[in-house]
């Protein structure tokens, strides 16, 4: 399975912030420099985190991005099919007219048995598990 661009941007803004001790806060501007990623981008995936409650955001001078409690709690498996933002099948019979859909094909059953099983495999982790020994030397 190929996680979108956005779950990619997603994830490593939640795995940086988790890193950060003490409730620092984060600036907008620190994050795309660090991650050579558009800010135009992570305005956009900080503005989901936040409606999802899994930052805070605050603007202004003295404003920043920080982790919420529940990014840090919520298991990978949940976190990843909520990034997705996306509940349609992985094989979508109806999507264009399937030769097979008469004959009991099992090609859906099939993906969405392994979609479940990788979602339930990340369920095993949190956030916390992908911390890194030696964050400073990244950064």
């Amino acid at each position: 399975m190929k996680l979108n661009h956005f779950t990619d941007f997603s994830m490593r803004v939640l795995m940086y912030l988790d890193q950060k001790k003490d409730n620092q806060q984060s600036s907008l501007d620190a994050l795309a420099a660090d991650f050579k990623i558009s800010r135009n981008h992570l305005i956009k995936v900080v503005q989901f985190l936040a409606v999802n409650e899994l930052v805070h955001t605050k603007r202004g001078k003295n404003g920043g991005i920080l982790i919420a409690a529940r990014a840090r709690e919520i298991l990978l498996g949940d976190l990843i099919h909520l990034l997705e933002q996306d509940d349609t099948p992985v094989v979508n019979c109806d999507s264009k007219p399937c030769v097979f859909k008469s004959h009991n094909c099992k090609l859906k059953s099939v993906f969405n048995t392994a979609y479940l099983a990788f979602i339930e495999s990340l369920n095993q982790y949190k956030l916390s598990d992908l911390e890194f020994t030696n964050w400073s030397s990244i950064f």
